[in-house]
């Protein structure tokens, strides 16, 4: 019984988190701005810089986030079409595409808190971890020496070891004294697929939280 009563909670928790997230996910599609002081932001079919270009957004340019990301690069949708300032010579523009992450503005892609990693730091080719746009900010078994089950951050410059508190389906915790991180794993565009479930990760580090998208996953 006392199982089941646990088992609950932690179902009615998730819930209640997944709840607040889509809430403050279909409040922020208009955060993104383009900060480039160049002619221009390429939007392009493919998130690479090898694909077509289908517009130059001029910068300080508005966004909506299109619901999806690569490492480097976000899904935006770029419209003119209910500007309020718009002029009625211009040609009418709405189009989907990627443009780089290195060029817009917001703190949901970009942690404040956690570091990237290098993937030369890997020993065996192999990962598991988590990752955003910035490229990989944790993953387990850091140290090939270690007989436990650990996480490895980098948060100002040096590692951090979190221990595992809580997994089930796409919901992962881990924490140490200082530091707790969760993740909330959600479907986008491309779906939860076999190797990759992306969301939303959730980070407290002394007082401070943040929210930034994530995926959680791994391969060789």
């Amino acid at each position: 019984m006392g199982k089941i009563l646990i088992l609950e909670k932690k179902i009615m928790r998730t819930l209640f988190t997944l709840s607040f997230i889509f809430v403050l996910l279909t409040n922020l599609e208009s955060q993104i701005i383009v900060k480039t002081s160049e002619t221009g932001l390429n939007l392009r079919t493919e998130p690479t810089t090898s694909s077509e270009v289908i517009y130059s957004i001029p910068n300080e340019t508005e966004l909506l986030y299109a619901n999806d990301w690569s490492e480097g690069w976000i899904r935006v949708r770029y419209s003119n079409l209910y500007a309020f300032d718009k002029d009625e010579s211009q040609e009418d523009i709405d189009a989907i595409g990627w443009v780089n992450a290195s060029y817009v503005e917001s703190n949901m892609f970009k942690s404040s808190i956690l570091q990237p990693m290098s993937w030369e730091q890997q020993t065996d080719g192999c990962f598991w971890g988590i990752y955003s746009v910035d490229g990989l900010l944790g993953i387990e078994n850091f140290n090939p020496q270690s007989t436990e089950s650990s996480f490895k951050v980098k948060v100002n410059g040096s590692f951090q070891t979190l221990k595992v508190i809580d997994s089930y389906s796409t919901y992962f915790k881990w924490e140490n004294t200082t530091l707790k991180i969760e993740f909330f794993g959600a479907t986008t565009d491309r779906g939860i697929e076999s190797s990759e479930s992306k969301g939303m990760l959730r980070v407290e580090y002394n007082g401070k939280v943040e929210y930034i998208y994530a995926a959680l996953g791994g391969g060789c």
